[in-house]
């Protein structure tokens, strides 16, 4: 194996689950990164089968020029996930999910905890091919209550990549207090933006539903991806409690970035991942 930058991918053998090994492959090939196969099974005797069919999806891979590891541990999908991206010193997960009924439906109100447990930022996807021109625009909704550089860092450091559009989309707000702070910040993230080199836009949209209005202009600019950021540690609290759920199971099947909390506390960026 070889010493590049690790993407871990999680897979169920489901075609969400295929879907999530092609991103990562068309990303490890531009991030330069290997790949690492993880699939969690609950008893001792279902890792050989495990260890079989993670073995086939590697030797596609290979076939590719794609260095593939297989993993097939015992334990449970919302503690081991983080756990084995650590010891895999792994830097990106990629993993599928059924949309928002298919959340539901498989891990009911756990669901959000595969994401939030865990120091590395996730890719989610769903079943929808990566297209060919990869993430050219990326949508970050923010609220400026937190670090807007922050939030568009890791934006940033994926979009210069693909050459990506920024797309940053924020509520409209009716108190005075908080409409002034907004029009103080913008500026700042205007400026980091700048910095970047990147091409962006900055969207206010009025307060109603915004996790379907994020969805919604999302699809609007043909997004191919959206960051979002979880601020607190376990809990998904970022514009109301089921914001991330919505966001990440959306109708339109846009691949979701979740970076959180604990992973901005450690400054790293892309451009330290993948250099």
């Amino acid at each position: 194996m070889s010493d590049k930058p690790v993407i871990l991918v999680p897979t169920d053998f489901t075609k969400v689950g295929d879907s999530a090994v092609d991103y990562a492959a068309r990303l490890s090939k531009i991030l330069r990164a290997d790949i690492h196969l993880l699939h969690i099974v609950s008893k001792e005797k279902e890792v050989a089968a495990a260890k079989i069919a993670l073995g086939d999806i590697a030797k596609d891979l290979q076939a590719k020029g794609i260095e593939a590891k297989t993993v097939a541990e015992i334990g449970n999908i919302f503690d081991d996930i983080g756990r084995v991206a650590r010891e895999e010193n792994a830097k990106l997960i990629v993993m599928g999910t059924h949309g928002v009924k298919g959340i539901q439906h498989v891990m009911g109100s756990k669901a959000l905890k595969v994401v939030t447990n865990s120091d590395v930022p996730y890719v989610i996807v769903q079943n929808k091919p990566m297209r060919e021109h990869g993430f050219k625009n990326i949508v970050v909704p923010v609220s400026f209550n937190q670090e807007v550089k922050q939030s568009l860092i890791y934006a940033c450091e994926m979009g210069r990549y693909f050459k990506s559009k920024i797309h940053i989309v924020y509520v409209k707000e009716k108190d005075e207090f908080i409409a002034a702070k907004i029009e103080r910040n913008i500026p700042h993230a205007e400026n980091y933006l700048r910095e970047q080199k990147v091409d962006y836009e900055i969207t206010g949209i009025e307060k109603k539903d915004f996790s379907k209005d994020v969805v919604k202009f999302a699809a609007s600019v043909d997004a191919d991806l959206i960051t979002i950021i979880n601020n607190h540690e376990n809990i998904f609290t970022y514009f109301g409690g089921s914001f991330e759920q919505a966001v990440i199971g959306n109708d339109e099947a846009i691949p979701v970035m979740v970076i959180n909390h604990v992973a901005l506390n450690t400054a790293y960026s892309f451009s330290i991942y993948f250099a």
